[in-house]
């Protein structure tokens, strides 16, 4: 699971009319944060406080929340076979597998 910005920061305050320069010489937010925000990285409570009033929004309105991948039935089934020992084995490299799936069609679109 993993909580990540909805778009790119940096550029909305720019848009609104807070370059990176403005924010920096009206020490709105700390550098600390402007290089965690140009990273893409998650900023403190009060330094998203400060973002969402300099934006007049909500903070739903640059987060989301992106669930990590859950296996669906086919995958458990799978996994299960091959704990069982069933299920084909592949000995060669890892390179060697990624062409073999690369190389047989998709059953659902035959491509």
């Amino acid at each position: 699971m993993a909580i990540q910005y909805k778009a790119d920061v940096l550029a909305l305050l720019k848009a609104a009319g807070y370059p990176s320069t403005r924010i920096r010489a009206e020490k709105l937010l700390g550098q600390s944060y402007v290089q965690q925000l140009r990273k893409g990285e998650l900023i403190s409570w009060a330094a998203l406080n400060t973002v969402c009033r300099l934006l007049d929004c909500q903070p739903g309105d640059l987060l989301e929340y992106v669930a990590d991948e859950i296996p669906n039935a086919e995958t458990i089934a799978a996994i299960k076979e091959l704990d069982n020992g069933g299920g084909e084995h592949f000995t060669g490299s890892t390179e060697e597998l990624f062409k073999k799936i690369l190389s047989e069609p998709d059953e659902a679109t035959g491509k």
